[in-house]
């Protein structure tokens, strides 16, 4: 069985400290099923990576959140199977996850970060995500004989994948709406629904 899911990587950024205590891990899943360790996780790396001064009391930073025209999350798209697991690389960031999805809609390449550089491969009716450049597009030398040997694919229907990966747009908003909305309770619920548009803008999602 193949899936995919938006995730949350490299959380290395101090966490606000109103936010309840976490488990030290490298990467959290969006989803309705959320934890509060992933939700303290998604908010340690969206202050940290955009300059949010986390000192301040949530009301706050949630307003300094919503003057944020534009953000960068490190993360993307998880791709799996029950045996293996690409997760974005360096430079990947989960604000392009539907450039991702248009990509494979049109058969093309896509930025899944680097070192390594998880890459697509397409063929008449599947799609393969490679774990690193295994036809050495990206790099400037293509991969030795023994590096391909490390490599492994993940291979999806095309047409399954893109409903999975279209399916990441509800994933995405169910995160905010019960598992986010829960974890910031001491926020002022108008200032909740203004950060809850800026959340759609930044992840080009459409209010349903």
């Amino acid at each position: 069985m193949t899936r995919v899911q938006a995730v949350i990587t490299n959380p290395f950024f101090d966490k606000p400290l109103w936010l309840p205590k976490a488990e030290s891990r490298e990467t959290a899943y969006l989803s309705k099923n959320s934890s509060a360790e992933d939700v303290v996780i998604f908010l340690t790396v969206l202050c940290g990576m955009n300059d949010i001064d986390i000192n301040k009391e949530p009301n706050k930073v949630v307003k300094e959140l919503i003057n944020t025209d534009e953000i960068v999350l490190s993360g993307g798209i998880a791709f799996e199977s029950h045996s293996h697991v690409i997760l974005p690389s360096c430079c990947c960031g989960l604000e392009q996850w539907k450039e991702v999805l248009d990509a494979v809609i049109n058969k093309k390449s896509a930025w899944l970060g680097h070192d390594p550089f998880p890459s697509i491969e397409y063929l008449d009716q599947s799609v393969r995500i490679w774990s690193d450049d295994y036809y050495g597009v990206m790099n400037v030398k293509p991969p030795t004989e023994q590096e391909k040997q490390k490599m492994f694919f993940i291979e999806y229907n095309d047409i399954e994948l893109i409903e999975q990966l279209e399916s990441i747009e509800a994933d995405l908003l169910d995160f905010f709406k019960y598992a986010l909305v829960k974890q910031l309770s001491m926020v002022n619920a108008e200032l909740l629904d203004k950060l809850f548009l800026k959340y759609c803008e930044w992840l080009s999602l459409e209010i349903k």
